[in-house]
């Protein structure tokens, strides 16, 4: 009778502040660890994890009904800038030419995120790379902080291993992942942190870095370790610092969410023959251009395969041009269905009919294909989708690529040959054998209770709670 009183009185607190960038795409890996931290601390752990979730309104609206007590979602009002109102400070929808303007409001909202500190007393505080001034306002509270990294091992592995070479380039040592030798690799990096304006309060070469040089003790980092352990490793190698994988925490999107295209998009899915479709999506941040959408509508019509197209414009008031781009004059989708702003990525993966996905290798694009276990047609356009894509090579996860004489330059005719390879040519076979080995590499780390509980282990050491949370 005396047992669970003890038992209770054994058990410790540990509050974490989480302070993802200002993306969905960060946010959402952020949230998911969040629940799996807040699972993962009961009995077995004697330790009671609660996660405040810190955000701009924007980013929280929509995921008001993830808040509970354990998982709390706490607004972060960033400074007023010229052409930057509050429903701005977000990524989703945000014009190109407005990127350095959020980071600016970001970086000048330091005071405000130490005056939340202050008020949530925290025991951690885990951040993203956009942000290394986070951990300082942590460490003058006596907070130890820790980086959470959302992009795969490689890419991280790649752009940490060329900064720290960028006064005299020297090959990645892994060619699978490099862009073309040294040269070509130190070029495509210096690009990828060239993206500054006169505004700039911190550098962009100087983030990720500084967020690495700033984490307590480890980094942790959005992968499987048994599909990117080499790349891990040399990752900890470079940093000195151990790095621990999280696994990559997919959670299906479908749920209330789903019910606002799904119905429509599952019933033209179920009309389909097993493995005939094509999936089409360039992630949630990326706007195509006018000859993009010419070009990729052209080419997904000639390819005679049957296509569900997830497209993306922004906002007209917000568009740097004063007018939302439109689908191509005179397009008719004739062989697929076209689906404006969202829609239910992996459940249209999952479905019997889709047969290869037409993707711009986002990293959660990439870990929710071989989660479904559909191969990849690789368009990578940007930051790290090219080495996110060449992973996927390496791995056997993508059946083809489509052909760019520059990132961003691909022809309607390339276009058409890709998908008509990966869904009915010769190679089809094959790569999906291989989505299928990858399909239980991913779906076992992703079910891996082990990585999240070593990870909350490493987090309650760092800050001297859950004495009792097993070695």
């Amino acid at each position: 009778m005396t047992t669970q009183p003890m038992a209770q009185a054994e058990r410790e607190c540990m509050r974490v502040v989480m302070f993802p960038w200002l993306a969905h795409g960060h946010i959402n890996p952020y949230l998911e660890l969040a629940k799996r931290l807040v699972a993962a601390s009961p009995d077995d752990h004697h330790l009671d994890v609660v996660v405040h979730l810190v955000s701009t309104p924007a980013n929280l609206a929509p995921l008001a009904h993830h808040q509970t007590d354990r998982v709390r979602l706490v607004e972060l009002h960033l400074p007023a800038l010229p052409g930057l109102p509050p429903a701005l400070h977000t990524t989703k929808g945000l014009p190109a030419h407005l990127m350095p303007a959020l980071k600016r409001a970001c970086d000048l909202a330091v005071p405000r995120f130490g005056a939340l500190l202050d008020q949530l007393c925290p025991d951690i505080v885990v951040y993203d790379f956009l942000q290394p001034w986070a951990p300082l306002e942590a460490a003058v509270r006596g907070v130890p902080a820790v980086h959470f990294n959302t992009f795969s091992a490689a890419a991280k592995a790649f752009v940490v291993h060329c900064l720290k070479n960028e006064q005299t380039p020297t090959a990645f040592p892994f060619e699978s992942i490099s862009l073309g030798g040294a040269e070509e690799d130190a070029k495509y990096t210096a690009r990828l942190i060239s993206r500054d304006d006169s505004t700039a309060q911190i550098p962009e070469r100087d983030r990720l870095p500084l967020s690495l040089e700033r984490s307590s003790g480890f980094v942790a980092i959005k992968t499987c370790a048994d599909i990117e352990r080499k790349y891990v490793d040399y990752l900890s190698q470079l940093v000195g610092k151990e790095v621990v994988p999280t696994g990559p925490l997919l959670v299906d999107s479908g749920g209330s969410e789903g019910k606002r295209d799904g119905g429509r998009i599952m019933r033209w899915l179920d009309g389909k023959e097993p493995g005939s479709v094509v999936l089409v999506s360039f992630g949630s941040e990326y706007f195509m251009s006018d000859r993009q959408m010419a070009q990729m509508a052209r080419g997904l019509e000639l390819s005679r395969v049957p296509y569900l197209w997830v497209v993306r414009f922004p906002n007209a008031e917000d568009d740097a041009r004063g007018a939302a781009r439109s689908m191509p004059r005179g397009f008719k989708p004739a062989r697929g269905l076209v689906v404006e702003g969202w829609a239910p990525q992996w459940r249209i993966l999952s479905h019997q009919s889709c047969g290869a996905f037409l993707t711009h290798c986002g990293w959660s694009s990439v870990l929710e294909s071989m989660a479904a276990g559909v191969p990849m047609v690789a368009l990578p356009l940007h930051i790290d989708q090219p080495l996110n894509a060449n992973l996927a090579v390496e791995l056997g996860a993508a059946a083809t690529r489509v052909k760019q004489e520059r990132f961003g330059e691909f022809k309607a005719e390339d276009v058409a040959r890709a998908v008509r390879s990966a869904v009915n040519g010769r190679e089809r076979v094959a790569a999906r054998r291989r989505a299928r080995e990858l399909r239980e590499v991913v779906a076992r780390n992703n079910g891996d209770d082990r990585q999240i509980a070593t990870l909350l282990q490493r987090m309650a050491r760092l800050c001297g709670k859950g004495q009792a949370v097993p070695n």
